[in-house]
């Protein structure tokens, strides 16, 4: 079922223009687990932004605190992917990895997430675990945590699900344009726009933001400006004729 995508240009103000938004900060709890050697587990205190990513609190985590550390890939279709936790590394061969679950308020369900560390926007209190365990078919989602997706996903970095995106200049008024692109299984937004730039008259760009990820900032040669409080707004209508839904994530 295709699902369409409305990159929509508004003037309003973006979360970006709220004096003050982003020095609120939510504090979580990160855990480390080895379940392959049964070393003890590394618990860390940290804070995550106003509706951050949790890679942005890693990093701060990595940065003020010494006996933490971590390492990742960046995929095209995927985005961040976790590679090694405090010196410990995934492993191909062996089919070894970091898993992403999440215990929700701190001791409530454990979760595992449907994205990876670039996507996940942690709760207040939630308790962040990264599991060192080995990959098994059919029970492990690894999108977002493996550090080698093409081998770990069986093959789904090989299927590929159509889209539609629609540009929208509200401001102009200028006519909507119309794309079809492929997205990968499971895959972010950002891969399946950088696979549509390569071969249509579709363009954009973008700014990496430490605790949010990706942020539009043009399309088609038009950009976002903080003086006249415009920006890129992301609209999903699921399914391609249904509800239409500002979700809380970027690209």
């Amino acid at each position: 079922m295709m699902s369409m995508l409305m990159a929509s240009f508004l003037s309003a103000a973006l979360l970006l223009l709220v004096p003050g938004i982003l020095t609120e900060k939510s504090s979580i709890e990160l855990v480390v687990v080895n379940s392959i050697s049964n070393t003890p587990n590394k618990t860390y205190s940290t804070n995550v932004a106003f509706r951050g990513v949790l890679i942005g609190a890693m990093r701060r985590l990595q940065e003020t605190t010494a006996g933490f550390n971590f390492t990742y890939t960046e995929d095209r279709n995927y985005g961040p992917f976790l590679v090694s936790v405090n010196g410990v590394a995934g492993n191909n061969t062996e089919n070894t990895f970091w898993e992403l679950l999440v215990q929700t308020g701190g001791n409530g369900t454990t979760i595992r997430p449907d994205v990876g560390i670039g996507c996940y926007i942690p709760e207040p209190n939630d308790r962040i675990i990264l599991r060192f365990t080995v990959f098994v078919s059919g029970s492990h989602s690894v999108s977002g945590n493996s550090s080698n997706p093409g081998n770990l996903t069986a093959g789904n970095t090989s299927r590929l699900d159509s889209i539609e995106l629609v540009v929208v200049n509200n401001i102009s008024n200028t006519t909507n344009k119309t794309y079809s692109t492929d997205i990968a299984f499971r895959g972010v937004l950002i891969g399946a726009m950088r696979r549509l730039q390569t071969n249509s008259g579709f363009n954009f760009t973008y700014t990496e933001d430490p605790n949010y990820g990706p942020f539009l900032v043009s399309v088609n040669g038009v950009a976002g400006n903080n003086t006249e409080k415009t920006f890129w707004e992301l609209l999903v209508q699921t399914g391609g004729n249904g509800t239409i839904i500002r979700p809380d994530v970027g690209e």
